[in-house]
């Protein structure tokens, strides 16, 4: 945790506008594709701005999270040198840095969810156990790729790209119900996709996720955290070989 709050004082501490910067970007976005697509879409369907902000702010902590994670290893290698540290303690700083950036925008985004709905339903406390599956899946992700990152460099370019694909084939900026049968494997079969499509239901459509879901989404989450975290705490003993 003191490696945490140290990193996100050293983010913002020469900025103007200091830790805003953290809900700077998202804000700017929710508001572009806000304007875009309700003027492109003809029927969004109902409470889409809410919608979108759930989307938008978990999107971010998703993409910025494993795209973090992924550099860890490079980016504190001075922090590789201390015999006490466990290197698997890299990504974690990274993953949580960008959680409290998520955690500022979060306000915002309730404000928004009452504002387009009228009301905040009971179920928004699901999005706890939501947001810590979300997590372990970012972690799981970002540990993997860090390795790659680590003996291969053009794997940050790599996730890089797949991300910046990514948005387009998960409901960010639209939802699952306005997709097609032949495109709901978009949803079906995208973890991240199921995520927000859970976080929508808990924030803003009032509705409980069904136990299929919670079981699919918790085995998908703990399963890549396990096989991320075990892949790095092999491959951990070389890193200082490679960097």
């Amino acid at each position: 945790m003191h490696l945490t709050a140290r990193e996100f004082r050293i983010r913002y501490q020469s900025a103007v506008l200091g830790w805003l910067w953290a809900l700077v970007p998202t804000a700017v976005r929710f508001v572009v594709l806000a304007i875009v697509f309700s003027i492109l879409l003809t029927d969004p369907g109902p409470d889409y701005l809410a919608q979108l902000a759930v989307g938008i702010l978990a999107w971010n902590w998703f993409a910025v999270g494993v795209a973090s994670a992924t550099t860890s290893a490079s980016d504190r290698r001075d922090l590789l040198t201390q015999p006490a540290l466990p290197r698997q303690v890299l990504p974690v700083i990274s993953i949580l840095t960008d959680a409290f950036d998520y955690l500022a925008g979060l306000p915002v985004l309730l404000v928004i969810i009452v504002i387009d709905t009228g009301d905040l339903p009971a179920t928004a406390v699901l999005l706890v156990p939501l947001l810590a599956l979300q997590g372990c899946l970012i972690l799981g992700l970002g540990m993997a790729a860090s390795v790659a990152d680590v003996r291969w460099r053009d794997s940050r370019r790599a996730v890089e790209l797949v991300l910046s694909v990514g948005i387009y084939v998960t409901p960010v900026f639209y939802t699952g119900e306005l997709l097609s049968e032949k495109a709901s494997w978009l949803v079906d079969w995208n973890p991240v996709a199921a995520l927000l499509e859970a976080q929508r239901d808990v924030l803003v459509r009032g509705v409980v996720p069904g136990p299929a879901l919670w079981a699919g989404l918790t085995a998908v989450c703990l399963g890549a955290l396990a096989g991320g975290w075990t892949l790095h705490r092999r491959s951990s003993a070389t890193f200082l070989d490679f960097l």
